[in-house]
Parts: structure tokens; C-alpha cells; sequence
């Protein structure tokens, strides 16, 4: 037992020290949420959404950080390295998480085994659609034709490794047609080219390419989900129209550096899966031409596995590369 006496020719400093070792709860300072491409893309929006709704939630700060480059190796790789404190998150979307770590050589991590899935948020089908100029009205004609003319025509995307690009490394799989790839850097630039007539064929996100669909601009002949689209519901699936064992979606959620801890993780993905239950949020998807995507942790680790082992039997199967 100490004395008050003893007590009192303790030094100050030791007597502080266990009060100065309590950390402040989590999170006592600003949240950096990185999406791995510029401003104005799905991801970011998605991204943005997130954290505004994290930012009321948490009671801190959640600063989105675009750090593009790379095709998202850049951002996501900085994201996976950070300290495992619940203060760096990252947008995971297929290219970020699972397809360009297997096709860029050096990406400085690998996006499944080295992070924290914390949960799933939307997901977004595409439309397989030709320019006017393509004389096919259905995929059995697009089949067809491209058999009949193999390495003549190309499809577009905006850029190696992402959903758009490996829906038409499927196609060409599934259909046993060869087409040729035209990467781009950026959704725009392939839309421009596509709308022109330069690019035939494109595996395109439905929010861009529905309008144009809507508008004539573009034929559209199928979705790429496994389930009809209920934005586009007279629109067959590519399974429907002939292409077996087809199903390509785009899909977006959050990780964190390995090691996070799962209090950390368990509150944030509890706050991911009350927005896709928010009929405002809800709304706001609809409108974005995305449907909601709700999973525990767990879930939606065995999730990206099960998305890796696939990709990369696509990539491998067609020898998809970064040019």
C-alpha cells in the first residue's frame, strides 16, 4: 500500500502518464476518403455520397481525396498503405479492387487479401449497344456479323481493366467472336468516338449510355446483368439473347488498410447499410440509374474473393492486358 506521503514524492509526470495514454474515441479528427479517379465520375459520386452521409453520422469531417492515376492504382494503393487507424477509406469498384491488380505488373498491392472490406453500397448494370451504322438489331446479329468479319470491328471502353472493358473480353469469350479493344482514357472521350460512328460496339455504364440509347443515337441490344434492369426493363439480358453464363456489373463500396479495427469496421459498414435502407438515398440511386447493394463485412469480403477468382479467369481466358 502507498502512503499519501510516498504518494506525494511520486514525480508529476508518472501520475499523469495513464491519463495521457487514453486516446479520444474514434474518430476525434478529420476522415480522408480517397476515390482512385478525378472529380465527376461514378465513383466519385458514389464516393461523395458516402461520405456525406458518413460526415453526419460519425459527428467528423470526411474529406474526399480523388487521387487519380494508374487506372485507380494510385489512390487505392495509397489508400491500402495507410496506418490501419479508421482515418483512410477507399472507394472499391471493380477496377480498383480487383482487375487491376492482376493486369497492371507492378500495382503495389492487391486489393482483396490486404484490405478491410467494410461493405457494399450500389451497383450498376450495363447496355451492350452499336452505332446506327452496325447493321444488327439483336446480339444474334452482332454474333453473326462479327463472325463474319472477325478483326474488323472494335468496341470501346474508358480504359483497360474496368467492368466496361472485360463485359466485351466476355463477350468475345462467350460468343467465340473477334473483336477488337479500343481503350480510352476516360468515358467521355469512348462515348465521343462511339456516338461518331470511330468506335462500333460498347459495354457502356447505363446512366451514360441510356440517354443516347433513348435518344436514337445508339442501338441498344442487351443488358450485361444477370436480371433484367428495371431502368431498361424491355431489354433482354445477353443470357436471354444467346450468350451463356453472362453477367458483368459495375459495383462500388468501402475498404479500409488491413488491421482496422472491427469496432471501426462494424460502425461503418452499420452506417453504409442504413443508407441503402433510406428512401432519400434510395431516391437519389434511382435516379442515378444504380440499385442499392447491401452486405455485413463478411459478406462482402467473400464478395470481392469470389470477384477476383472470376476476373481473373476473364483476364487470363482473354488475354486482356494494359497496352
Amino acid at each position: 500500500m502507498i502512503h499519501r506521503r510516498r504518494l506525494a514524492l511520486l514525480p508529476a509526470g508518472l501520475l499523469a502518464a495513464p491519463a495521457l495514454a487514453q486516446e479520444a474515441p474514434w474518430p476525434n479528427r478529420p476522415v480522408r476518403l480517397v476515390v482512385a479517379f478525378p472529380p465527376g465520375g461514378l465513383t466519385d459520386t458514389f464516393g461523395r455520397m458516402m461520405a456525406e452521409r458518413l460526415q453526419a453520422e460519425l459527428r467528423q469531417t470526411v474529406v474526399v481525396e480523388n487521387r487519380g492515376g494508374a487506372g485507380g492504382t494510385t489512390g487505392t494503393q495509397m489508400a491500402v498503405r495507410s496506418p490501419p487507424d479508421g482515418y483512410t477509406l477507399a472507394v472499391a469498384a471493380p477496377s480498383t479492387h480487383v482487375t487491376a491488380p492482376i493486369l497492371f505488373p507492378t500495382p503495389g498491392y492487391d486489393g482483396v487479401s490486404d484490405v478491410a472490406a467494410v461493405g457494399a453500397f450500389a451497383t450498376i448494370a450495363s447496355i451492350a449497344v452499336v452505332h446506327p451504322s452496325v447493321p444488327a438489331n439483336s446480339i444474334a446479329e452482332l454474333v453473326a456479323l462479327a463472325k463474319a468479319r472477325p478483326g474488323t470491328m472494335n468496341f470501346g471502353s474508358a480504359g483497360a481493366g474496368g467492368s466496361v472493358h472485360l463485359a466485351g473480353e466476355l463477350f468475345k469469350m462467350r460468343a467465340g467472336v473477334d473483336i477488337v479493344h479500343a481503350p480510352y482514357r476516360g468515358g467521355a472521350l469512348m462515348l465521343a468516338d462511339l456516338l461518331a460512328g470511330r468506335v462500333q460496339i460498347a459495354f457502356d455504364n447505363l446512366p451514360q449510355i441510356l440517354p443516347h440509347v433513348r435518344s436514337g443515337a445508339v442501338r441498344a441490344l442487351a443488358v450485361t446483368s444477370r436480371e433484367r434492369s428495371r431502368f431498361a426493363p424491355e431489354l433482354p439480358t445477353m443470357i436471354e439473347a444467346g450468350v451463356p453464363d453472362y453477367d458483368v456489373t459495375a459495383w462500388f463500396g468501402l475498404t479500409a488498410p488491413q488491421g482496422t479495427p472491427p469496432a471501426i469496421v462494424d460502425r461503418l459498414n452499420a452506417i453504409l447499410r442504413g443508407m441503402v435502407a433510406d428512401p432519400a438515398v434510395l431516391a437519389r440511386l434511382e435516379g442515378l440509374g444504380a440499385q442499392p447493394l447491401s452486405m455485413t463485412a463478411d459478406e462482402f469480403g467473400a464478395f470481392l474473393r469470389a470477384e477476383r477468382v472470376r476476373y481473373a479467369e476473364i483476364i487470363r481466358v482473354s488475354g486482356a492486358r494494359v497496352d
